[in-house]
């Protein structure tokens, strides 16, 4: 049976400025006789809307989104073996025997990162197999990255102690005590944030450096990178802005912040600045300056799947805060893939959904592009308050005012940043 595309129209209405008049209501039609529509009241001067359709893409099944659950991949007997194998390579004082280990780790990861885990802890895991497995002499051809050598020492000093609590966490290879515990949970969830940001194997299936291109930051300028995790992009973004430029790592996680702070001393990066937030804002009210980028990786779909309303108005009014006069909003995400294609194994959301979102905010779209199969940049700028005309004098021209919005406090719940993929 032939796919049959369907589009789904989402009619969004853009406010541009508040209305003097009451909404006008259509009425409905008799039973058993819908009758004519009623012809639309004549546009008014001071009118509020105006509808914008976006057709989405419906070719199968799949949900135009998706979060998942606060475990970023579950554990397969698969994913088990071969993260045995690759404890048994770290403990092994045999180097025989700990590099077969290795090889061995290594080939089931290349059979089951397509179909489990593309994108996510896997390749990490499996280039640490790599790094064991290879001669020395070639060892050092791994940390040639200033950034990865920095998260080498942080998982591979002391006989790879920490990549060991990974794997004794994780895949439950040993016990530790506090599994159960707040403690516990959140040093798991830490050590796996960490390894989904800072893979040394990231750009193989992002493409991370294709991303930079396209957002085009120049020297000089300044930079948020809101949930920016253990810093990832932002020490990215710190090269491209350079010396004269600003970074603000902004973060919920006190903990990868001091992973920042650290890697910064240890690669001698100055313009990189740490920003502790509560997710309700960007977080940069108590820095007082205004930047010319804010940047969110695979953070928004939080925000558009599981923030209240007022938790949402209240994010995006300290975007539009925060950004200079021609400041952009660079989100990027994951979407839908189409049948057959390799996709990333993790939360997405459809890009025509944000579009949508973002234009009834006040938004405008200036640049749309689909580096790989799945994942997007959308470029965004607050639009600009636009001019009225008053239809019975034609020749006179009235600013129109900016849209009142009404903030109310956020609830306490999962933030904006709350961990669900971030990479």
């Amino acid at each position: 049976m032939n796919r049959r595309a369907v589009f789904v129209g989402l009619s969004i209405l853009v406010l541009l400025y508040a209305s003097p008049w009451p909404a006008h209501s259509q009425p409905g039609p008799k039973v058993g006789d819908p009758g004519p529509l009623p012809p639309s009241p004549p546009p008014q001067v001071g009118s509020t809307t105006q509808t914008v359709t976006i057709n989405v893409p419906i070719n199968s099944d799949v949900s135009l989104v998706h979060v998942g659950s606060n475990d970023s991949f579950a554990i397969t007997a698969e994913g088990r073996q071969a993260a045995t194998l690759l404890l048994n390579a770290l403990e092994e004082p045999d180097e025989v025997k700990a590099h077969e280990d290795a090889v061995k780790a290594s080939s089931i990861y290349d059979q089951i990162i397509p179909r489990e885990n593309y994108g996510g802890e896997y390749s990490a895991l499996q280039w640490f197999a790599d790094y064991i497995a290879a001669d020395p002499a070639k060892r050092p051809s791994f940390l040639r990255d200033p950034q990865v050598a920095f998260f080498f020492h942080v998982y591979g000093s002391d006989n790879f102690a920490v990549l060991k609590e990974y794997l004794f966490r994780k895949y439950r290879l040993r016990e530790i005590g506090d599994e159960e515990t707040k403690a516990g949970q959140d040093r798991k969830v830490w050590l796996e944030d960490t390894i989904l940001f800072e893979n040394p194997r990231r750009e193989s299936w992002e493409r991370s450096s294709e991303l930079l291109k396209r957002l085009d930051v120049k020297p000089g300028e300044k930079i948020a990178d809101v949930g920016s995790g253990p810093g990832y992009f932002s020490f990215r973004f710190a090269k491209l802005a350079g010396s004269a430029g600003r970074v603000y790592a902004i973060e919920m996680n006190a903990d990868h912040l001091r992973y920042i702070e650290q890697a910064k001393k240890a690669m001698a990066v100055n313009n990189v600045f740490t920003v502790e937030t509560d997710g309700k804002s960007v977080g940069l009210a108590g820095i007082q300056t205004k930047v010319d980028a804010i940047f969110l990786c695979s953070l928004y779909h939080n925000m558009y799947a599981m923030s209240t309303k007022p938790e949402r108005d209240s994010f995006i009014a300290s975007i539009k805060e925060s950004l200079t006069d021609n400041g952009r909003l660079f989100l990027v995400d994951n979407g839908l893939v189409p049948p057959g294609v390799l996709p990333y194994h993790g939360p997405y959301v459809a890009k025509e959904l944000i579009i949508g979102q973002m234009l009834n905010y006040g938004f405008e779209l200036v640049k749309e592009d689909q580096y790989i199969p799945q994942r997007y940049l959308l470029v965004f700028k607050v639009k600009k308050a636009q001019v009225a005309q008053d239809p019975k004098n034609p020749g006179a021209e009235s600013a129109t005012p900016k849209p009142t919005e009404k903030i109310s406090p956020p609830k306490k719940r999962k933030s904006a940043h709350a961990r669900h993929h971030r990479t």
